[in-house]
């Protein structure tokens, strides 16, 4: 019996399919989350144990549980970027840390949940990533300006989401950027690179890669948030970049990792890499990189790379989540994108998680409530009533 434990403590929708990956590879799956967070509508859960809205306490209760019981299960995922953040902070024990976190080297526990840790460690292990600078209060915008040139991206240390994100374009827009970030702590100033978004969902065991998907950029809720439409194409160059990733920094799980691929070197650059899974793991399956089946190659001890058979699978698959991108039509009041989802363009109907008619349901009444509470805030805004 193959035993994981899934964490949830932000109440994010990434993991709502993760449940599912799981039992589709014949795991029993446990949940250990806030009560009414995304994770617990999936209805391919076993147990569910529930966690303090209090972030210590929280904490407390699931080292607690891990001490208790922690060798009942074969794999703790902890999964979202706030939770591995805390635990980060919180985990003295190399043995815990081990256990709980997704990194099999504690030397690079930088990586979680810090923008700075990330790029330090690029440069640790020469991995090619935009250049970078570290924000020192002694640093002048002139200095910042010199050494980095414009455009540049500005990243505030602990952002996720895509918040705390700005793309300054020259030393007025740097000092506009730097004057409404309060904590200054490890800002991030990124070279910014001249092309277009790889995005990618990863899993590594003990540093070696199993799986992985290989995507542009197509739509983003926001500004540089949550990405909603993806082009999916078979990329295997990028696969010596991603092995030197998994191996140096000791990566023991799911990443979501994000490249600049730039036009006019015609190369990958590594910006981000975020240890934790996401709702983009469950839609391999239609794009012949099936995270199912690279967890049943860990549970059988087969640390090799998952081989993708070109022939059963298109050349290019576009993929458009339901939740989010309804959530970006409706925002952007995008008619072309709504009607898609209603007339079943490109056959985007086949992404609604019919599979699960529980999830299913949340979703259609979460869209319901925020159109209408989009609604409600145009009508009090054009009345100019206030919200009580």
């Amino acid at each position: 019996m193959y035993k994981v434990l899934i964490v949830s403590f932000a109440n994010w929708d990434s993991m709502m399919e993760l449940p599912f990956v799981f039992k589709e590879a014949g795991c029993v799956v446990d949940v250990f989350s806030v009560k009414d967070s995304w994770v617990l509508k999936s209805s391919y859960y076993d147990n569910y144990i529930e966690g303090s809205a209090d972030p210590d306490e929280f904490v407390s209760q699931l080292v607690a549980l891990v001490r208790e019981k922690g060798d009942d299960y074969n794999w703790i995922i902890p999964g979202d970027d706030i939770i591995i953040r805390m635990l980060n902070d919180s985990i003295t024990s190399e043995e815990l840390f081990y256990k709980i976190l997704p990194l099999n080297n504690i030397v690079n526990r930088e990586l979680l949940g810090s923008k700075a840790g990330f790029s330090i460690l690029c440069a640790k292990y020469d991995i090619e990533t935009p250049r970078f600078l570290i924000y020192a209060p002694t640093m002048t915008l002139q200095s910042i300006s010199k050494f980095m040139g414009y455009p540049l991206m500005l990243k505030t240390d602990k952002s996720e989401a895509g918040t705390g994100v700005f793309k300054c374009d020259n030393e007025a827009e740097l000092k506009q950027n730097l004057d409404r970030i309060e904590n200054k702590e490890n800002i991030v100033f990124q070279q910014y690179i001249d092309g277009y978004d790889i995005n990618m969902e990863v899993l590594f065991k003990d540093g070696e890669l199993i799986v992985y998907s290989y995507a542009r950029l197509l739509m983003i809720l926001g500004k540089f948030g949550l990405s909603t439409q993806r082009m999916f194409t078979q990329n295997t160059e990028i696969i010596p970049q991603l092995v030197k990733v998994g191996r140096s920094m000791g990566i023991n799980g799911f990443a979501s990792i994000a490249f600049m691929y730039s036009i006019p070197d015609r190369k990958h650059y590594l910006i981000e890499v975020d240890v934790r899974p996401n709702s983009w793991i469950y839609y391999g399956k239609f794009t012949g990189n099936n995270f199912t089946e690279g967890i049943k190659k860990i549970k059988k001890g087969d640390l090799t790379l998952l081989h993708h058979d070109e022939t059963k699978y298109p050349k290019e698959v576009k993929i458009s989540l339901y939740k989010k991108d309804m959530m970006r039509a409706i925002v952007q009041k995008d008619v072309m994108g709504i009607l898609a989802w209603t007339f079943n363009k490109d056959q985007c109907r086949r992404f609604i998680p019919t599979y699960d008619k529980s999830l299913q349901k949340a979703i259609n009444q979460y869209l319901l409530w925020f159109f209408r509470e989009l609604v409600k805030e145009k009508i009090e805004k054009i009345t100019g009533k206030r919200k009580g």
